[in-house]
């Protein structure tokens, strides 16, 4: 039996995948790079304050600059270069669409854009579902998403 699960990878799609990881690792490293960026900032607004009551307005504005910084990477800068990463891959697609194929028959084959990769099944030790997603896990870092509602009809 053979079963065929196809989706369109739209930028809302790429950028839901970029925001929510599900590996453990992955989950860290997003956590960790927001705490830096919010500890960053308050580091930024003490230093500014602390030098605006101690006379020193060119390093007070310089650190409210740099924190006003923070704060665009942390709220805007990441979905702005997720965006461009989304731009560049459609521009190699032949046909400007990228589709995200999953067949499921004596291996799994994931056919991503113009990649082609092949799994066992023996290699995925977990299975889960979220709200969009069926996630097969290898490890607890390496996760295939399967989209939900996006099977075609199997075949004998």
């Amino acid at each position: 039996m053979k079963f065929e699960n196809k989706s369109e990878m739209t930028l809302e799609k790429y950028l839901y995948l970029c925001n929510n990881p599900i590996g453990k690792k992955a989950k860290k490293k997003l956590k960790n790079w927001k705490m830096l960026q919010v500890f960053a900032m308050i580091v930024m607004a003490v230093n500014g304050i602390v030098c605006y009551f101690s006379d020193a307005l060119p390093i007070t504005v310089i650190s409210i600059v740099l924190c006003f910084a923070f704060l665009y990477k942390l709220l805007f800068q990441r979905n702005r270069v997720n965006r461009k990463q989304y731009e560049q891959i459609i521009e190699n697609q032949p046909d400007g669409k990228w589709f995200r194929t999953i067949t499921f028959d004596k291996d799994i084959k994931v056919t991503d854009g113009n990649t082609v990769t092949t799994f066992k099944y023996y290699e995925y030790k977990k299975f889960d579902e979220n709200d969009r997603y069926y996630l097969l896990f290898k490890n607890e870092n390496a996760v295939l998403r399967v989209e939900k509602g996006a099977f075609v009809e199997g075949t004998d």
